[in-house]
């Protein structure tokens, strides 16, 4: 499986431990960084990771921030993108099985390093069940419409 990745400068810390750790499981991943020091502007992030699962060439997204909620913002205004904020195991799997989220988001100061890939692992090993398709298709249907005042 290959994984899309992207960090602030808030999940400078956890970054590289979190990419090895599902390296080392034999997940590829392509990183959007944040490399840089200072900080840097999330949305950037999520798009680049966003853009990356629209178009096939990564079969997730994974972001970290610092909670989870501007990353989360920002990639669902790419069109076809579900992400999901988790904050225990128990939303990690129901974004995936209930949800159909193909992007994760998550806190780099909600949760520990071992959370964080907890939380990873069992979003990436969660199939989505079918009989939610409907509830998926209603909101590809938001997504078609233009809203105006």
């Amino acid at each position: 499986m290959k994984l899309a990745f992207g960090t602030d400068h808030a999940a400078a810390e956890v970054r590289n431990k979190v990419k090895e750790y599902f390296q080392s499981g034999g997940y590829e991943i392509e990183d959007f960084g944040f490399f840089g020091d200072g900080s840097c502007d999330y949305p950037d992030y999520a798009v680049k990771v966003a853009e990356a699962v629209i178009s096939k060439k990564a079969d997730r997204g994974i972001l970290i921030c610092g909670t989870g909620i501007g990353m989360s913002i920002a990639a669902n205004k790419i069109k076809g993108i579900i992400a999901a904020v988790c904050w225990d195991e128990d939303t990690a799997k129901l974004a995936a099985c209930h949800n159909g989220a193909n992007v994760l988001c998550l806190g780099s100061r909600t949760a520990t390093l071992s959370e964080l890939c907890q939380r990873i692992k069992i979003f990436l090993g969660t199939p989505f069940e079918e009989r939610h398709l409907q509830r998926i298709r209603k909101i590809e249907e938001i997504e078609k419409q233009q809203y105006r005042k």
